[in-house]
């Protein structure tokens, strides 16, 4: 018969105690390169895609309007998009996604997205899905969580509070990936919010048509020169793995 000590099963067991199951993990104050946070997505005109920083359109390590370190979306009039693309391709169904992100912004034009869960398999009349069925935008002056549940139901709001420049906000996000019975949950600073359609914490739907990715930074509200900051990123699938000032 074998005997393992004590020592040795302590040894065994410590890795898998200290291994961390986060996806994403970009920090600015750690000094951390934004493209922790996953792939460059940047769009001039609509259609114009390019492929690196220039002066009108660029993401970069920089500081914020009061000196602290962040990661940098900067357009000018007329360019549609500075985004990251996280988890490219690997996000799955039936998975549940935690998602910590702290930003800021310094203009708040409608329509202006700093977070969506694009839609990229599915999201077409013949397969039905939504072109993006989360989004966290900019409406009549609100921050709103939006969700769109199909491709013939537009995107509505499901939670809101006001949008103001130059204002951290820390928002976590809890998604089950599935195309039914799939669900949805937001704090805000740690805080669960109540959504104003189910009057509950949970909103339940369609919230993985095909196979839906994160994007972060600023997209649309491209009539005005757009700013915005984003401190942190955490993606996980497990809120333990995350931060505590995501999810209290």
């Amino acid at each position: 018969m074998m005997y393992i000590s004590l020592r040795a099963l302590h040894g065994l067991a410590l890795p898998l105690l200290v291994a961390s199951k986060l996806l994403i993990d970009f920090n600015a104050a750690r000094g951390d390169d934004p493209s922790k946070m996953g792939h460059i997505n940047l769009e001039g005109a609509r259609g114009e895609s390019r492929s690196s920083n220039s002066p009108d359109l660029y993401i970069k390590s920089d500081q914020d309007w009061r000196g602290e370190k962040a990661a940098h979306f900067h357009r000018e009039v007329g360019n549609i998009r500075a985004e990251y693309h996280a988890l490219d391709k690997k996000t799955t169904a039936g998975e549940t996604y935690f998602l910590g992100y702290q930003f800021a912004m310094g203009a708040t034009p409608h329509a202006l997205m700093v977070w969506q869960w694009k839609e990229y398999v599915a999201n077409n009349d013949e397969d039905g899905g939504a072109n993006i069925p989360l989004a966290l935008e900019i409406r009549n002056g609100n921050l709103c969580f939006r969700w769109s549940a199909s491709s013939t139901d537009g995107r509505t709001t499901q939670w809101s509070t006001p949008a103001k420049v130059n204002t951290v906000y820390t928002i976590g996000i809890e998604i089950l990936a599935k195309s039914t019975d799939g669900h949805a949950r937001v704090w805000l600073n740690g805080e669960p919010v109540t959504f104003t359609t189910t009057k509950s914490t949970t909103l339940k739907g369609n919230m993985f048509p095909g196979r839906s990715d994160p994007k972060v930074g600023a997209y649309r509200g491209e009539d005005v020169e757009v700013n915005t900051f984003v401190y942190q990123l955490q993606i996980g699938t497990s809120k333990a793995d995350l931060n505590g000032q995501f999810f209290g």
